[in-house]
């Protein structure tokens, strides 16, 4: 872990010594490490697909095979294989999470003391915004993935629609926001915009993989 965080230390001070900005270097240094992080998260994001149908293939089996103890047992045995399989993608997935905690604690962690032209109404990023600006926006963010299931041609592979976890997803949102320092709701904001068209290039893959 220390190796990563002096990487990403030296990533963010290396970007600051070209841009002149610490805002502009925090959201080059999040998007380079979600673009990194990319094929994995794809690759999570098919499983859970792979899961979710196993899932529901599961269920249509203990309805049609009920009366056939023997088959249900063969079957379902061919479908938790194929569930271990997938399992064992997720786990290999966790590695981003290590790797995301670090980036997020150099930032919290940054030495300097100086505003930014990407949030130019507060005067140091190690402030927090005292007009709510960037809590309400990384609310608007953090729901966007989930509005896309209202989207009919971008619905279907997910199950993000439920109206209570979107309201709990959006206060969290802007309660760890209100009070924390600019230069962390940058990366939020950062890494939810990257989210959201992560979730919509990922969606559009799956639609026409479906038709093809």
């Amino acid at each position: 872990m220390s190796f990563i965080l002096n990487l990403f230390n030296y990533l963010l001070s290396y970007i600051y010594s070209i841009t002149g900005d610490l805002g502009i270097s925090i959201i080059i240094l999040t998007l380079s490490v979600r673009i990194l992080l990319l094929p994995i998260s794809i690759k999570q994001k098919i499983n859970m697909v792979k899961q979710q149908d196993i899932s529901q293939k599961l269920q249509e089996l203990k309805t049609r095979c009920k009366n056939n103890k023997k088959k249900l047992e063969l079957e379902s045995a061919k479908l938790y294989k194929e569930s271990s399989q997938n399992m064992l993608g997720c786990f290999v997935s966790l590695i981003q999470l290590p790797i995301m905690w670090a980036l997020y604690n150099i930032i919290i962690k940054i030495p300097m003391n100086v505003g930014t032209i990407v949030i130019p109404w507060v005067a140091n990023i190690k402030f927090s915004d005292k007009y709510y600006i960037i809590p309400i926006i990384y609310m608007l963010v953090s729901l966007s993935p989930s509005l896309l299931s209202y989207i009919k041609i971008l619905n279907g592979f997910s199950k993000d629609n439920n109206k209570v976890s979107m309201i709990i997803v959006g206060l969290f949102s802007t309660l760890i926001t209100i009070k924390a320092p600019v230069a962390l709701g940058i990366y939020f904001i950062t890494t939810g915009i990257c989210s959201f068209f992560e979730e919509v290039g990922f969606r559009i893959y799956m639609k026409n993989r479906c038709f093809n």
